[in-house]
């Protein structure tokens, strides 16, 4: 009877990886060989173009697909008789790889079809209170960088409060830390992020906001002249004051002009 190559069978598969078995071959010569091919077209031919290199077993893990992509695999059978072995090819194996499982905040090295790597203008940056802020700072405080006094420290930052500060960034809101101290360490974001701020009043979405210096709690004032001082964008409304809301910051070189 002439060569027959096994069925193939899908174990498992994710976004990048599939794990696949083939049954042995039957008939023909004993013992058997096995090479895999992969495709992303359907009904193709095994050969040079699509073969996986050192897959010749009867399991393939396969490694460094695209996530939501569909793969069609083959495995070609080649038995022992001499003096001209003979050759079978397997039925084609559809396998579809998941879509990629990446968090809100995570980011791929490795750009696939469907997904783009974003750009940031700025970031969101570790920094430590300066121990000359007596009575600590609060959240939504706009900051600037001060000399550190020991090498390879963390950033220092002490809130602003003249028209000459330049202003690094605003104190992002913790829910967990709350007090924000002398000497300890906080997060510091920049133009184009988007924090959480208390309102100070009622806010529309979409409109500027202001630095509120007098509030503790954050800042966000609805603004009704162009002089205000602007810290963003609402991202969110409130309607009334204590609301926390998202801002999108706007960091100009000086705040206060």
């Amino acid at each position: 009877m002439s060569l027959t190559a096994g069925a193939l069978s899908q174990v498992s598969v994710g976004s990048t990886t599939a794990v696949l078995l083939s049954a042995a071959a039957t008939s023909g010569t004993a013992p058997y060989t096995y090479q895999w091919y992969r495709s992303t077209t359907t009904g193709f031919s095994p050969g040079a173009g699509n073969i996986i290199a050192g897959a010749t077993s009867l399991s393939l893990s396969d490694s460094g697909l695209i996530p939501n992509t569909q793969y069609y695999y083959k495995v070609v059978a080649t038995d022992s008789a001499t003096p001209t072995p003979a050759t079978a090819t397997s039925s084609q194996l559809a396998v579809s790889t998941s879509a990629p499982v990446l968090s809100q905040n995570a980011f791929t090295q490795s750009p696939f079809l469907g997904t783009i790597d974003l750009r940031f203008d700025y970031n969101t940056v570790s920094a430590q209170i300066d121990v000359s802020q007596v009575g600590g700072i609060y959240a939504g405080a706009a900051v600037k960088l001060v000399p550190s006094s020991q090498p390879n420290s963390a950033p220092k930052v002490i809130g602003c409060s003249a028209n000459t500060d330049e202003v690094f960034g605003f104190i992002n809101f913790d829910i967990k830390t709350v007090q924000y101290v002398a000497g300890s360490l906080c997060e510091v974001s920049q133009a184009g992020n988007v924090i959480y701020l208390y309102a100070t009043g009622a806010i529309q979405q979409g409109k500027q906001v202001q630095l509120d210096l007098t509030s503790q709690g954050g800042v966000a004032q609805a603004v009704g002249s162009s002089a205000a001082n602007i810290v963003g964008w609402a991202y969110d409304g409130a309607a009334a004051a204590g609301a926390l809301i998202r801002v999108r910051l706007l960091c100009p070189s000086f705040l206060f002009a």
